[in-house]
């Protein structure tokens, strides 16, 4: 049915090679001169012990830094004290972006300031204002040069992948992230993140690939990625898993914006982690396509131990859905349902109802939807209300399907108004128990 080979179209991204020694200082009498103290700080990843910024903080301890992090977002009052040599700060959620502009203004007053992730690099602009540095590439594979920056060695302007205010540098070769198990170590205990305590128990956040070799037009991991795919090394993955096993976890969410970017190295993973350590559980994200296609690899999946699969249905309009580019239908979306039964996983459905092009009739009708196919059973209670959101850089934005949307410019928005005020009426109405625009996503890359 639908004929693409993920594995043929991968932008592969990586970190640099092994670590640099350490420079010696005479007068210590060959003891290693510490290296420059860098801090990694994030203000928010989906209320989830932060895997982007425990990994860039592994790849600069490696590196030889002395590396010091914060999950501002979970301990606002316990900012580490300085001075540092450099700043790294996480920008991966919309609901982090006004949190992080406003961390990176305050570090910047008394150290240099690098942002990464991709809300980071889709507000590029916005955070050159206030800080040194935008990286426009996976930290990881930049490490060594960052490190040498905050010890002095090299200017920001000469670290490949760096956006800065005169210009941006280019990008090194393109490899798989390889990294020493994520830095988790630095941040709280996964028992302090109430996002880790799930029906299935404790959970543990791994992650295979960043990006999403789909195009939905909604998406911002397409807006930060272009269709390109940053995979890891298997073995930094399972090291990973290997790492949260020692501490008792024993169901796995693979935080990847779609798990079947590769169709080899997270069923890989998951195959060595059950012979390492026995039974567990896990879950992961993809699209109602895969769902149906790679009927073989779920297969193998549930009998490994998969229980549940998250996917972006959006909503039952092939009108909709062609506005999406999601590239299926009413109809395979109903055979996926049928599928997730079959094989035996509980298919986790999302929703965005309320756009600019949904008609007030369908609204009245979606919960019927829901019943008829059981998925009102299982569908969080916010997806009734769920409200498209327009960020800055959303190829939505140049869609000719927005040329006669009433828009709003809210800064790191973009707020519309849809023509039939009974669907205005309907969403406030609805969205008595929903919080700010942005909160309510299809995945923890969202």
């Amino acid at each position: 049915m639908f004929e693409h080979d993920p594995d043929e179209s991968w932008t592969l991204l990586t970190s640099p090679g092994p670590a640099r020694p350490v420079a010696l200082d005479a007068d210590a009498q060959g003891d290693p001169v510490s290296g420059p103290r860098v801090l990694v700080a994030s203000p928010f990843e989906a209320e989830l012990q932060p895997l982007a910024s425990a990994c860039a903080a592994a790849s600069l301890r490696a590196q030889g830094a002395e590396v010091v992090a914060w999950d501002a977002h979970l301990r606002p009052e316990s900012e580490p004290a300085g001075p540092f040599d450099l700043a790294l700060v996480s920008v991966q959620q919309f609901e982090g972006l006004e949190s992080g502009l406003e961390l990176a203004r305050r570090l910047a007053s008394t150290t240099r300031v690098v942002t990464f992730g991709q809300y980071a690099q889709m507000n590029h602009r916005a955070f050159l204002d206030v800080v040194d540095a935008v990286a426009m590439d996976e930290p990881e594979r930049i490490a060594a040069e960052l490190v040498e920056a905050a010890g002095g060695s090299r200017e920001l302007t000469k670290v490949p992948a760096l956006m800065t205010k005169t210009g941006m540098t280019p990008k090194p070769p393109q490899r798989r992230i390889a990294v020493p198990a994520p830095a988790r170590d630095l941040f709280p205990s996964l028992v302090h993140y109430p996002a880790h305590h799930t029906p299935f128990g404790l959970m543990g956040n791994i992650e295979a690939t960043r990006g999403c070799h789909h195009k939905c037009t909604y998406c911002s991991v397409y807006g930060a990625y272009d269709g390109g795919v940053a995979a890891y090394e298997s073995d930094t993955v399972l090291a990973d898993a290997l790492q949260l096993a020692e501490d008792g976890i024993r169901h796995f969410c693979f935080i990847d914006a779609e798990f079947f970017n590769s169709r080899t190295i997270g069923v890989g993973v998951v195959e060595r982690l059950v012979k390492e350590i026995g039974p567990i559980t896990f879950e992961f994200t993809t699209r109602v396509d895969h769902i149906l296609d790679y009927g073989t690899e779920l297969a193998k999946l549930v009998s490994l131990g998969l229980v549940r699969v998250t996917s972006a249905l959006e909503f039952p309009s092939d009108r909709i859905l062609r506005i999406f580019d999601k590239h299926i239908d009413v109809d395979h979306m109903r055979a996926a349902i049928v599928r997730a039964k079959e094989l035996g996983f509980e298919l986790y459905p999302t929703f965005i109802p309320f756009t600019p092009w949904i008609e007030y009739e369908e609204l009245l009708g979606f919960e019927d939807f829901l019943d008829d196919t059981d998925l009102a059973r299982v569908t969080d209670p916010t997806a009734l209300q769920t409200r498209l959101l327009l960020f800055k850089g959303s190829p939505l934005l140049s869609s000719p399907w927005m040329e006669d949307v009433e828009t709003v410019d809210r800064g790191f928005w973009i707020d519309w108004t849809h023509p039939d005020r009974r669907v205005e009426e309907l969403w406030q109405e609805r969205r008595a128990g929903a919080e700010d625009a942005g909160r309510g996503r299809c995945c923890v890359k969202c």
